[in-house]
């Protein structure tokens, strides 16, 4: 009987050699499967919040004037005799800087909004950058119709009126409340789809001019604009801009509801995780039952920028805008927002957990841009008229 022989010590440690080589090739193989997979949900999740964040800022930017007076008048707003006015900002705070008589369509924010936060993705310490834009956008409603099922809009109709469709419908002399009449082919209250409540805006149109003010409260068909609001619109007392200015108790009045919409980045919530906001009239009003709160539309947006393509620029500065008037940070005297014809929109954001590990870890960081042109702005007469002598 012959002897059974095994494998020799030298046979044993090449098939160890051998083995291991394939074992820390499969390992490996599946780290960087692992990394791959991580990397490419990471770049998704970044690449998901910029596109989310775009949509909302192009369909409100399509929409930006639609329903309201064409450039220059603007929506007035209450000012003083010696042309000021102090209307706050939503979302951001602070009032609107020139303190402007009117409100144009696009108001820029330039340098305007939170500092830009990002992490140290090995310490995770956060750092700071410089200040991010903001923009507030203001549309028509074209929306609402009366609550009687007649389809009848809000705009459509004066809240009085002697001639068919009769409202028997008032605004008081002093503009803080209106009434309105539930006749047939009038405005019933409240409204649909989306009925009208406290914190709407709403602008009074008649052959005097423009006002704003901010409802308070609504009962029944009254709706009433107290002083005190957040805006600070319903400023009856000031010569102009005001529903008293433009005599709307007298003059057959049309009432609009507009919407403002503001875009900033809030680091106050999680610095960690700063969030593009999208912002609806003035967040946490009234106190009892806020309307209205800030929507977060985009998780860690490390940057917000705008720049505006102005028409017939009128600015002497040294000669020109730095990148043209085509690509301005912001309207600079004497052009103004009523001038905007275009929003060049840049949303940056990074990946919300890191990838790779030690020294090596990173964040994937991504941009996203586009123009949006201004429709209800984009026709402007470019031809003179006038006989050439």
């Amino acid at each position: 009987m012959k002897r059974q022989r095994g494998f020799s010590i030298l046979e044993m440690m090449v098939a160890m050699g051998i083995l291991t080589i394939l074992v820390g090739a499969a390992v490996d193989t599946l780290v960087q499967a692992q990394y791959t997979t991580s990397s490419i949900a990471q770049m998704a999740n970044a690449q998901e919040n910029l596109r989310a964040g775009m949509h909302f800022m192009v369909r409100d930017l399509m929409q930006a004037g639609q329903g309201l007076p064409a450039p220059p008048q603007g929506i007035s707003v209450p000012s003083t005799a010696a042309g000021t006015s102090a209307i706050n900002r939503p979302g951001i705070g602070g009032v609107f800087p020139n303190n402007p008589t009117s409100l144009p369509v696009i108001i820029p924010g330039f340098q305007q909004g939170a500092l830009a936060v990002t992490l140290d993705p090995l310490t995770g310490a956060v750092l700071t950058g410089g200040n991010t834009d903001t923009i507030a956008v203001l549309y028509a409603d074209n929306t609402l119709s009366s609550s009687d099922g007649s389809g009848t809009l809000l705009s459509s109709v004066p809240v009085t009126s002697a001639a068919a469709p009769v409202c028997t419908g008032a605004i008081a002399v002093n503009g803080l409340t209106v009434t309105l009449s539930p006749a047939p082919g009038c405005f019933t209250m409240p409204g649909i789809p989306t009925p009208i409540k406290a914190g709407d805006l709403i602008m009074f149109t008649n052959t005097n001019g423009t006002a704003l003010q901010l409802v308070t409260n609504v009962a029944g068909p009254v709706i009433t604009f107290a002083a005190g609001d957040p805006a600070g619109l319903n400023q009856t007392g000031l010569p102009n801009g005001t529903v008293t200015s433009i005599n709307a108790s007298a003059v057959p009045t049309i009432i609009t509801r507009v919407w403002m919409i503001t875009y900033y980045i809030d680091t106050t919530t999680n610095a960690a995780k700063p969030q593009l906001v999208r912002q609806v009239n003035y967040p946490g009003y009234p106190a009892g039952g806020p309307n209205y709160p800030p929507q977060p539309i985009a998780d860690c947006i490390e940057d917000l920028n705008f720049t505006y393509d102005i028409i017939n620029s009128n600015y002497p500065g040294t000669g020109t805008y730095t990148g043209g008037p085509g690509d301005a940070q912001t309207p600079q005297a004497p052009d103004t927002a009523f001038q905007i014809r275009a929003v060049n929109a840049m949303l940056a954001a990074r990946s919300e957990y890191t990838v790779g590990n030690g020294s090596s870890k990173s964040y994937f960081r991504n941009n996203l841009s586009t123009q949006v042109s201004i429709r209800s702005l984009a026709f402007v007469n470019q031809f003179n008229l006038n006989p050439v002598p």
